[in-house]
């Protein structure tokens, strides 16, 4: 990947870590450029990279496995959305088959300029989960696509488009840190 590029996405990972933190529902300590290992997840065919990864703060705090995408245009992004389905499905599959169960990760696909408005409605659904499997299925070869967890996975995709200007509408860090124990939606750990 060129540097220039690799950078553009740090600066966008980065950015969205700020925004998505200030939230105060989401923990995003890893991110691929600084801690690739915890941002690596395997398939039925490999590893797959994601851009930032993290927890929800309360309830049962699931996982969240983020890419993130700082286009200034629509691009390649359909096309890779539908590669994103697709490891989403093997990586919950792969996990199922090696532990009997999932964490239940939550995928979020947030990118910096919407694209393929004509589906917009539809990016969310299993049969788009189905449609990115029959598109891609380098990634679960030899492995059957279940009903049953095509439809999970894509109960926990979310598909986000993030303005830089909406940075300026968010909470600082400061203020994050002022609030976060008023707000007490961390969950108790121990």
């Amino acid at each position: 990947m060129p540097e220039d590029i690799q950078e553009i996405g740090r600066k966008g990972a980065a950015t969205l870590k700020r925004w998505l933190e200030a939230t105060t529902y989401l923990e995003l300590p890893f991110d691929a450029y600084n801690n690739k290992i915890d941002c690596s997840f395997p398939t039925f065919t490999g590893t797959k990279n994601f851009d930032l990864v993290g927890y929800t703060v309360s309830g049962e705090r699931f996982p969240v496995i983020i890419e993130a995408k700082t286009y200034s245009s629509p691009g390649r992004q359909y096309t890779e959305y539908m590669k994103f389905l697709a490891i989403a499905y093997a990586v919950t599959a792969k996990e199922l088959s090696v532990y009997g169960s999932t964490r239940k990760p939550y995928f979020y696909w947030i990118t910096f300029h919407p694209f393929n408005l004509d589906n917009w409605t539809k990016l969310e659904t299993v049969e788009h989960v189905k449609l990115a499997l029959s598109q891609h299925p380098e990634y679960i070869t030899g492995h059957d696509v279940s009903d049953t967890l095509a439809h999970d996975v894509a109960s926990r995709v979310m598909v986000l488009v993030f303005n830089p200007k909406q940075e300026a509408l968010s909470l600082t860090r400061t203020e994050l840190e002022k609030i976060r124990p008023i707000l007490q939606r961390k969950a108790v750990t121990l």
